[in-house]
């Protein structure tokens, strides 16, 4: 056996690029190392029959622990990390016929049939206590629960604490057979960290990455997403700083290990990314930035990927040349970058109860949903609502409004309705969620379900949040914009003219189109006859949702945001008062309805800076492009980082960016082999834009051609 510092084993990663890239899609499995996935399935339905009516946890635990013993697993000699075993979503298929079963408890809602409100279990938005990982490692997780089973308060502790300890010592096991099976082909690179990590907690750099992408898999086979991967700089520092200190590392050479480690999460072809976090603020104000945060960007830049995606904390004392690096990034089209505001998370998270020495933990969960890391489980997207909907609905009511007021009334009435029964079907689903995705794994990383002897899944963490997305803001506001600039302000037609134009997708009344889309004042140009409605309504739905307890100890919270909904939303919503026809998109996240950005950026700012942010503890996000002639020359990006600082000055909570031009765009469509590496913020991800479907594209060269004039 050579020795893991030979020099052959190090810059390779140029020479392997292309096998990491696809060794998820290529994965072969040798026969000898386990049982074929048909073996475990059969394995699994066997245990679920013959041990009907005990605690699903233990039945949950039992055949997580079946799979890692059995599965077939497989070490790339080529690569710095292991992970592969073969287990066939089986945990999910278990997953999805429990929910099927907890589903008849909870009747369909009379507003999911009109396409307007929408609840759910969400069980993909979380992130582990990425510290506790490290801290102790798979043995001292396991050892914690058989500690704490010794002094269990009742048997349903008792319980939790077994099937804890059973998923980490399965855990254990496997690193084990990894182990073995690197020894046996001698892939070098792997065997001592995976050796060590089976033992304790991590020393090195690489044990740390190693244990972290374990357990990353080991959540996900369970059957949770992990939607954060905790704040790289802060977690790996020590780690790194004293392997160069040692000599046990170089600079290059941990950089090498975190492009290796980068891609292993691109690979996995996750949709929605994989969201890294870095920066941030301490209580005292001074920053948390490091070498670590200047060499994650350093990879980030060189890889010039889709993923995984970055979160930056942006404050008031961040350092300069990180957010500078950051930010030229985004102005080389590398922008799968989302800008949090620590100055306006801490607030907010102190407003909605949580505890400022804990705000240190923030991270963005999924896209841009701040929860507190290994304290909170947000479950951001509990609840979906489309708020431009009820302005459809509003036209469906009897009887004609005499003014404004009116119509905000019957709005508001339909909104309330709505909430009430999406939010009490999110309840019922929360109350049956133990028995449909009891999370032993990700639940062992928690002090507060260690210390209550409950499982995530009943309501074992600190803080349990329930979110509720909604969308279409900007759709909505210049629908109020519209109805007062039409009907009661100019009176150019009257309320029952309007509701045949809308009835009709605006077919036969073209005229009265182009008043409404081209006159009427729109959201996201610093107009103030839109902005208040915007204002006003936000805070209406805020003040309903965050009051609203959920079933899990905790609360609903808005978010004002949209990811991809606004399309998909937009397919199933009628045509709107302010010109727009049916099956078009709805406004994106925070933002101006598509091409209606008449005031630039600085008009947008203005619009979304009336809303106060902390109303929407679940999250918002502001999306601007930019033309790249106005961040192009040597000073480029700076003029990112002033927008960022700008934005966050009035009181923003998040911003992320495309640099775009219609021209480039339009040239990636016809000719897509050219551009097969030209990135698109999408919405909480970015995507090649070769790959969006044509409806996305269109939409992306609709608003490039608003900002090149």
């Amino acid at each position: 056996m050579i020795s893991r510092q030979h020099p052959d084993l190090w810059n390779t990663y140029d020479v392997v690029r292309a096998q990491l890239d696809t060794q998820y899609e290529s994965a072969q499995f040798a026969a000898d190392t386990g049982f074929p996935v048909e073996f475990l399935r059969e394995k699994a339905d066997e245990y679920i029959t013959t041990h009907t009516g005990e605690p699903r946890i233990r039945t949950r635990a039992a055949i997580f622990a079946m799979l890692l013993k059995n599965g077939r697993i497989r070490v790339d000699p080529i690569d710095w990390f292991a992970d592969h075993i073969e287990t066939g979503g089986i945990m999910r298929e278990i997953q999805n016929q429990w929910r099927d079963e907890g589903g008849r408890y909870v009747p369909q809602s009379t507003w999911t049939k009109k396409q307007a409100a929408f609840s759910c279990l969400d069980l993909s938005h979380t992130s582990p206590d990425w510290r506790n990982i490290l801290k102790y490692g798979i043995c001292g997780l396991r050892d914690r629960a058989l500690d704490a089973l010794k002094i269990a308060k009742d048997s349903e502790a008792a319980e939790f604490y077994r099937a804890v300890a059973t998923v980490y010592e399965a855990i254990r096991m496997y690193v084990l057979r990894l182990a073995a099976e690197a020894e046996r082909i001698n892939a070098v690179r792997v065997i001592d960290a995976l050796t060590m990590i089976a033992k304790q907690p991590p020393r090195t750099f690489h044990e740390a990455l190693q244990l972290s992408f374990i357990y990353n898999q080991m959540q996900e086979i369970e059957g949770e997403y992990v939607r954060s991967q905790g704040s790289f700089d802060r977690l790996y520092i020590d780690y790194y700083r004293r392997d160069l200190a040692s000599g046990r590392l170089t600079r290059d050479q941990a950089k090498e290990l975190v492009k290796f480690f980068f891609d292993k999460f691109a690979a996995q072809r996750f949709d929605a990314g994989n969201n890294i976090c870095f920066g941030g603020k301490y209580q005292d104000d001074s920053d948390s930035c490091n070498e670590l945060t200047e060499l994650g960007f350093t990879v980030f830049a060189e890889r010039g990927r889709i993923d995984p995606k970055f979160s930056l904390r942006v404050h008031r004392n961040i350092s300069e040349r990180v957010l500078l690096q950051a930010s030229e990034c985004v102005r080389k089209g590398t922008t799968a970058i989302v800008f949090a505001n620590d100055d306006i998370a801490y607030p907010m998270f102190l407003k909605w109860g949580k505890r400022k020495d804990e705000i240190i933990d923030f991270l963005p969960i999924g896209c841009y949903e701040p929860a507190i890391m290994g304290k909170e489980l947000s479950c951001t997207m509990s609840a979906l609502v489309n708020l431009p909907m009820f302005v459809e609905l509003v036209f469906e009511e009897p009887g004609t409004p005499a003014n404004m007021e009116e119509v905000k009334t019957c709005w508001k009435k339909l909104l309330s309705s709505a909430l009430g029964e999406t939010l009490a079907q999110v309840r019922l689903w929360e109350q049956q969620w133990k028995n449909i995705n009891p999370s032993p794994v990700l639940s062992g990383t928690m002090d507060s379900c260690i210390e209550n002897g409950r499982d995530v899944s009943n309501a074992g963490t600190t803080y349990g949040t329930s979110g509720v997305m909604c969308a279409g803001l900007g759709t909505l506001a210049d629908s109020f914009a519209a109805i007062e600039y039409l009907v009661f302000e100019k009176k150019i037609c009257a309320w029952p003219e309007l509701k045949s134009a809308l009835a009709s997708d605006w077919h036969g009344f073209e005229e009265l189109q182009m008043a409404a889309g081209k006159r009427a004042p729109k959201w996201g140009c610093n107009d103030e006859k839109a902005d208040r409605h915007a204002v006003e309504l936000a805070h209406f739905a805020a003040e309903i949702i965050n009051k609203t307890p959920n079933a899990r100890g905790g609360h609903f919270q808005m978010g004002c945001w949209s990811i991809d909904h606004s399309v998909i939303m937009g397919h199933v919503t009628k045509a709107t008062p302010d010109g727009r026809k049916k099956g078009e998109p709805l406004s994106k996240n925070m933002g101006a309805s598509l091409a209606m950005e008449r005031k630039g950026v600085t008009g947008l700012i203005n619009s979304v800076s009336k809303l106060d942010c902390t109303d929407f503890p679940d999250g918002s996000v502001l999306d601007v492009m930019l033309h790249p002639t106005a961040v192009c020359g040597a000073d480029g990006e700076k003029v990112i980082a002033n927008l960022i600082r700008t934005y966050f000055g009035k009181g923003g909570l998040f911003i992320h960016f495309n640099i775009l031009d219609a021209v480039t765009l339009k040239k990636a469509q016809k000719e897509p082999a050219k551009y097969a590496h030209l990135q698109v913020r999408v919405c909480g991800w970015n995507a090649r834009f070769v790959d969006l479907s044509p409806e996305m594209q269109n939409c992306f060269i609709a608003d490039a051609e608003m900002k090149a004039g």
